[in-house]
């Protein structure tokens, strides 16, 4: 039995709409569109949003819910791979559908906010950094939110270039990605491990933010070799670098760290390390052993 999405789908790449897929060619993930009116399925008695409060006011039945027209943002940001686009290398596309998320102006963040997300570290915030250069903004993609428009409609659209280079730009598919792949892991570990470590993080950026800058740019990742993510009993913390090892400051930092990790600890969860590996030499096998966790400021799950 066929999906409802392949009800009316052309039989073949001369049925679609003329100029379509042609059009398509010149999209890629991580350009920018206007923001099409959003949509999403939500209980007004049950509302988290203010725009289920605001229907609340006049029904009461679950519904689809529009957010009102000013409420919708100038811009949007393609999240859909780029070979999923114009399907150039399918014989008979089969994908009508391209996942867009709103592009917010979070310029009334403070300045520590704003270096934050232009870092990465907030995963569901991507900046996008040439939009500035056509209105005035901190514009940042918001990832909590995906919405579906079909294929004919981005056809149509006006394109902007969001990130100055093809490398830059390859920061919305790490994004979309670490958001479907970062694993999830059991209490144990964020309670003596992940919450701990973050605090930590945390105290140093306040006490001292040259030491805490030094840090994040000598660890890639960091990583831990786990008997199991969600009842793990025996966990090593393993750093990674590129290109170099990381400073005698940085890893003094992260052995005390790890010290102090094992004490609040217990007997309940075993702590090991800190190992510092660099990923140049790293072979492949080994890294494919370690779940990797991105910067240690990131956030890998919902701790």
């Amino acid at each position: 039995m066929a999906s409802f999405v392949d009800d009316g789908l052309p039989a073949a790449r001369e049925g679609w709409p003329h100029g379509v897929l042609n059009a398509l060619e010149e999209f890629t993930q991580g350009d920018v569109v206007p923001c099409p009116p959003l949509v999403f399925h939500g209980d007004p008695a049950c509302a988290i949003t203010q725009t289920a409060r605001d229907y609340g006011l006049d029904y009461e039945d679950e519904m689809p819910m529009e957010l009102h027209a000013d409420d919708v943002p100038r811009w949007a940001l393609i999240t859909t791979g780029t070979c999923d686009l114009a399907e150039a290398d399918a014989p008979l596309p089969l994908k009508p559908f391209v996942q867009v998320s709103p592009i917010v102006n979070l310029a009334d963040l403070d300045g520590g906010k704003r270096r934050l997300i232009r870092q990465g570290r907030y995963n569901y915030l991507l900046h996008v950094p040439l939009l500035s250069t056509y209105e005035p903004g901190f514009w940042a993609a918001d990832l909590r939110f995906e919405y579906p428009v079909e294929k004919g409609w981005l056809a149509k659209q006006e394109r902007l270039k969001g990130f100055e280079s093809e490398r830059d730009q390859e920061a919305v598919g790490r994004a979309v990605a670490w958001l479907r792949e970062r694993p999830a892991m059991g209490a144990p570990f964020i309670q003596f491990v992940a919450i701990p470590l973050r605090t930590m993080l945390g105290d140093l950026r306040t006490a001292d933010r040259g030491a805490a800058d030094l840090m994040d740019s000598e660890i890639a990742e960091w990583a831990v070799s786990i008997d199991s993510r969600l009842e793990p009993r025996r966990v090593e913390i393993v750093l990674l670098s590129e290109g170099s090892t990381p400073s005698a400051t940085s890893q003094a930092w992260w052995r005390n760290a790890v010290d102090r990790l094992r004490e609040g600890a217990g007997d309940g969860l075993v702590i090991l390390g800190p190992r510092f590996e660099r990923l140049d030499q790293m072979p492949v096998s080994d890294y494919r052993r370690l779940t990797a966790l991105a910067k240690p400021h990131q956030k890998f799950s919902n701790e």
